[in-house]
C-alpha cells in the first residue's frame, strides 16, 4: 500500500484511492461501510448513516479516511450509488468534511478490474 500516494489525494475533489482489504486496518482515523449495505440502510435515514462518525473522525485528526469495503464484490449499479460520493463529495445533501478521503477496498490487483467503468475514472490505485 503506498501511503504517501494515498494521503496525497487529500483536499482533492473527484478523486478516491482502492487498496487491498487486508492493508484499509493500517489507515488510522477510519470511519467503514461495507459496500454491499442495502438501499434502506444508505437512503431512508433522515441523514446518511455515515454522517456522525465520519464528523467526528475529521475532527480527531488531519486526515480522516471513509473506507468503503469489498468494492469489488457487489453488482455494478450497486457500486455506482457511491459516484456522486467521489464525484460531487457529495451523499444525499451531505458533503464530505475537505480533509476525509474516500477509500475503496478489493480482494487484490486481481479484482481491479471487477471496479464499475464510471466509478473507475475517479480512482487511484495505491496497492
Amino acid at each position: 500500500m503506498n501511503l504517501d500516494l494515498i494521503e496525497l489525494q487529500r483536499n482533492s475533489k473527484a478523486t478516491c484511492v482502492v487498496v487491498e482489504n487486508e492493508n484499509c486496518k493500517l489507515l488510522k482515523n477510519s470511519v467503514s461501510m461495507k459496500a454491499d449495505v442495502s438501499d434502506k440502510f444508505l437512503f431512508e435515514p433522515s441523514e446518511p448513516p455515515f454522517k456522525t462518525k465520519l464528523e467526528t473522525a475529521s475532527k480527531k485528526g488531519k486526515i480522516a479516511y471513509f473506507v468503503i469495503t469489498n468494492i469489488d464484490e457487489v453488482a455494478i449499479d450497486v457500486q455506482n450509488r457511491f459516484v456522486g460520493l467521489v464525484k460531487d463529495r457529495e451523499f444525499e445533501g451531505y458533503n464530505l468534511p475537505d480533509n476525509v478521503i474516500v477509500v475503496f477496498t478489493v480482494k487484490g490487483k486481481e479484482t481491479l478490474k471487477k471496479i464499475s467503468p464510471q466509478l473507475w475514472n475517479f480512482c487511484v490505485n495505491a496497492i
